[in-house]
């Protein structure tokens, strides 16, 4: 990648596909068409729908604090909660630390989205300022940085010098005020002197979510002006679209577009204890697995659905015994990881007993001084 300043006059936007843009037709027989209704849930337990890759605690000298996501590999990827404080983790052991807060050479106030690219050792964070930080880990050695006109919701590597950005532009003269006309959004390839234009997004407020399959084969959940999810796979630089999830009259709280009376012309949609999209996709040849997280009264719900061509099914992942669901925060190659951080006495469900993965995550727990322990596992379908 080239360093330096861009600017909306040196983008290309060609359009690589129509196939995922709203409006578009199922053109692929392949392609599933889901209907879901995510009011349908069966509560499973975890043992009986997932098996164990592995359970164990990171093992570190010093506190790790409240995490949040995760970014890389199974073996190997970057941790955080505050989006100021950064954990290299590899082998289940902390490796490396980035703090570097502040306006220097190298330093940000916040970090918005990030990626890492485990095989070059490089992570990229997009900074509050509209910078792409680069740094080399273990140490987090800066490395150089791009200044941008656009704003960034989610980034993927593909290479050191290939990023799939979820993005917006921002008129290069004033990137605090700008009309709704001014706003290109869209999945974005970088390469760090141009943005090619994957796939339309629908408005200037929609985060669409890139997720790994393998490599640089990846996944990306793309909302639809008409609230359906479109999910594309991108994979050797082509662009196939995988699944159409409708999830049928519960998008819009009555149907109608709510005007904020404080800011003229800003417009906000109430959404209806819904799930307006899918993370941490998998494809399994004839099955398609996904997480979705609804608000539902106020408390965050993970579910698991998995679909094939004729049966959508909504699951609850419970671990028996222990008053916490499973749910994925970063897939890898199939392999689901989720990072579990309490005090081992608070999660014990007294009224059920003890699965053998509570039992393991438990012991994993004590001891461990509430650093996070590891619960990487694949579904058993």
């Amino acid at each position: 990648m080239n360093h330096g300043k861009l600017s909306i006059a040196a983008l290309t936007l060609a359009t690589m596909l129509t196939a995922c843009n709203s409006g578009s037709k199922n053109q692929n027989s392949d392609e599933w068409v889901i209907k879901n209704d995510v009011w349908k849930v069966e509560d499973i337990d975890f043992d009986e729908i997932a098996e164990v890759v592995d359970i164990k605690p990171i093992v570190s000298d010093e506190p790790i604090d409240d995490i949040s996501y995760i970014k890389g590999v199974s073996n190997d990827f970057i941790t955080s909660g505050s989006w100021r404080t950064f954990y290299n983790i590899k082998d289940g052991r902390l490796v490396g630390k980035l703090h570097a807060v502040g306006r220097g050479p190298g330093e940000y106030s916040q970090i918005n989205s990030c990626t890492y690219l485990p095989a070059d050792s490089l992570y990229y964070g997009y900074s509050t300022q509209g910078q792409i930080m680069c740094y080399k880990t273990p140490s987090f050695k800066f490395v150089s940085k791009f200044e941008t006109d656009f704003f960034i919701y989610d980034m993927f590597a593909i290479s050191r010098n290939q990023l799939l950005l979820s993005a917006i532009l921002l008129p290069k003269d004033d990137r605090n005020q700008y009309s709704r006309e001014e706003v290109v959004s869209g999945v974005f390839l970088f390469d760090g002197d141009s943005l090619t234009k994957v796939i339309d997004i629908y408005g200037d407020q929609n985060m669409s979510p890139i997720y790994s399959l393998s490599g640089d084969d990846v996944l990306i959940s793309v909302k639809q002006e008409d609230f359906t999810i479109n999910l594309c796979r991108y994979s050797n630089g082509q662009i196939t679209k995988v699944a159409t999830i409708d999830y049928g009259d519960m998008e819009i709280s009555n149907g109608k577009e709510i005007v904020d009376s404080d800011e003229e012309g800003n417009r906000y949609f109430s959404f209806k204890d819904h799930a307006v999209g899918c993370k941490f996709a998998q494809l399994y040849g004839s099955t398609l697995a996904y997480w979705h997280f609804p608000q539902v009264n106020n408390r965050r719900w993970c579910y698991l659905t998995i679909a094939t061509r004729d049966k959508v099914q909504n699951y609850k992942v419970h671990i028996g015994g222990l008053k916490i669901d499973a749910s994925a925060d970063m897939v890898d190659n199939g392999v689901y990881t989720m990072l579990i951080q309490s005090d081992w006495q608070s999660i014990i469900d007294t009224k059920e007993k003890l699965s053998k993965t509570g039992e393991r995550i438990i012991e994993a727990l004590k001891g461990n001084d509430y650093n996070p322990v590891i619960l990487q596992f694949k579904l058993k379908l």
